[in-house]
């Protein structure tokens, strides 16, 4: 099994045990999890791409926040990713370029397998704006500030990243 499988199953576990305790079952997605394995998108393993150094350690959504509003060809993605030395999925964020591949301007070594929501810069640009907090959080780890509107709700088609 590769590591795209195994970051999918550890994730349908996660967003399976939510559901099994059945709270609040009217929400359109239970966890974070089930919303990035419904709305994501699955990335293929390959050599980090040459394109900038690396930045703050331990602040990847400050890091690809700041990186996608300097540069209109970069496309912020949060979700879930494999480190190399760690099994379980991390909660993470990370660029996108525009073939598609992974620019992980946090970690030193690229990740083994990555799944997230690419999200529309001005999409990102505007939610980031009414909230409270000023301080680069994570869009879903941070909505607890909205209610967890995204959970409720889910994510506004034009949050999606083309």
């Amino acid at each position: 099994m590769n590591d795209s499988n195994n970051l999918e199953m550890a994730l349908n576990q996660l967003a399976d045990l939510v559901k099994k305790s059945r709270l609040n079952s009217d929400w359109k997605y239970r966890s974070y999890s089930e919303l990035v394995l419904h709305c994501g998108v699955f990335f293929k393993n390959q050599p980090q791409t040459p394109f900038l150094k690396r930045m703050t350690p331990r602040s990847c959504y400050y890091n690809c926040q700041k990186l996608a509003f300097e540069n209109k060809e970069l496309i912020y993605v949060e979700g879930y990713a494999l480190a190399q030395d760690i099994s379980f999925p991390l909660s993470h964020a990370w660029l996108m370029d525009t073939d598609g591949h992974v620019i992980e301007p946090t970690w030193e070594v690229i990740g083994t397998a990555y799944i997230g929501v690419p999200f529309s810069t001005a999409w990102i640009k505007s939610f980031l704006q009414l909230r409270e907090r000023k301080d680069n959080l994570s869009i879903f780890e941070g909505n607890y500030l909205e209610g967890y509107s995204l959970l409720k709700e889910g994510l506004p088609t034009y949050a999606l990243a083309d």
